[in-house]
């Protein structure tokens, strides 16, 4: 029939016009602002930053992660130095511009300390239409209270899951080192003369035979089975050795190019630049110039940790880097092409 869809359409229209008046769940127009309605936990619109005891320390590391996943590129993120120049994972810039934000939650599943959530605040009405909703880190700052405030049941897990990932992080109290003990000096033992080879009496010798081999055999000794003395002019072993003690080659993690203080653990420099500072370097110490520098541990390690893995064989994905992205993975795989080790392509 001509138009029977139309019909269709406006008696469903219809039905839930006149029902509205009637049935309290088909009331769906509220008067706002007068009447607000609480949103749903899934509920989302834009970013916010978790902390735990304060403002001053947020979960955030500076990673810059979740500033390289975004896809409109409204993070942007300077990591904090102490006096001496020295990273400290803390941001010391984080700006998110909410006018160019389509909350997409990109960061949030992107980031890998929980540290970066979607809020339910959606009046940002502001008159400065450049700057008014361009928010800083103190801005984007809330509580892990005001996250269970919002977000009950994600808290909840994300609480879980920190106390657990926290919990093995805890190394057990090494062992104190047993002191050494006086072991006290033992006399030497008399010198025993080793007894004779006697040739017996009804042994089927002649006279002449037998003088023979009783001198051969007394010339021979049963050896003692104690340790044999110690040669002339060895030390005495009451008496500490002048001969120098042997020193242990340095680990790499003791190597200074390996450490934070090395002048390519800068995420400020561009990957070029650190590479170029470590021409001539062991390979364990190139893979750790062309890491993210951020320390973010997303990969599973720090930074140091994921390059001495790759160079030592034991990691084979070169590609975990998540700050450094593309640039990183194809520099570590040109490295360790170059020294023909192994990893998964």
């Amino acid at each position: 029939m001509l138009g029977s869809a139309l019909l269709q359409g406006m008696s469903v229209t219809a039905k839930n016009f006149v029902g509205s008046y009637f049935d309290k769940d088909r009331m769906t127009t509220i008067q706002y602002p007068e009447e607000r309605k609480e949103p749903e936990q899934n509920y989302r619109n834009f970013p916010f930053l978790v902390f735990d005891k304060d403002a001053d320390h947020l979960r955030c590391v500076a990673c810059k992660i979740c500033e390289t996943e975004c896809p409109p590129q409204c993070i942007y993120i300077e990591v904090m130095r102490d006096e001496a120049g020295k990273i400290i994972k803390q941001p010391k810039v984080f700006d998110i511009d909410y006018t160019v934000c389509m909350g997409c939650q990109i960061c949030v599943e992107a980031c890998p300390f929980d540290a970066i959530k979607m809020d339910h605040e959606y009046e940002f009405a502001h008159e400065n239409r450049f700057t008014g909703l361009l928010m800083s880190k103190r801005e984007l700052a809330k509580s892990n209270d005001y996250f269970h405030s919002i977000k009950p049941a994600e808290a909840t897990e994300v609480d879980v899951r920190l106390a657990e990932e926290a919990a093995k992080k805890k190394k057990p109290a090494p062992a104190p080192k047993p002191t050494a003990a006086v072991v006290p000096a033992v006399a030497p033992k008399p010198a025993t003369t080793a007894p004779m080879i006697t040739v017996p009496d009804d042994a089927p010798f002649s006279p002449e035979q037998r003088v023979w081999l009783q001198k051969f055999l007394s010339q021979v000794a049963v050896a003692s089975p104690g340790k044999p003395p110690a040669p002339t002019g060895a030390p005495d072993a009451g008496k500490a050795s002048d001969a120098p003690t042997a020193v242990e080659a340095p680990t790499e993690e003791e190597n200074p190019d390996l450490t934070n203080d090395a002048p390519w653990h800068d995420p400020e420099k561009d990957i070029g630049s650190r590479m170029g500072m470590v021409q001539g370097k062991p390979l364990a110490v190139k893979l750790y110039a062309a890491m993210g520098q951020t320390d973010c541990t997303a990969c599973g390690y720090d930074c140091k940790g994921y390059a001495m893995a790759l160079a030592a064989g034991a990691e084979k994905d070169p590609s975990l880097c998540v700050p450094g992205a593309d640039e990183t993975a194809a520099k570590v795989k040109e490295l360790l092409d170059q020294a023909g080790v192994k990893y998964n392509a």
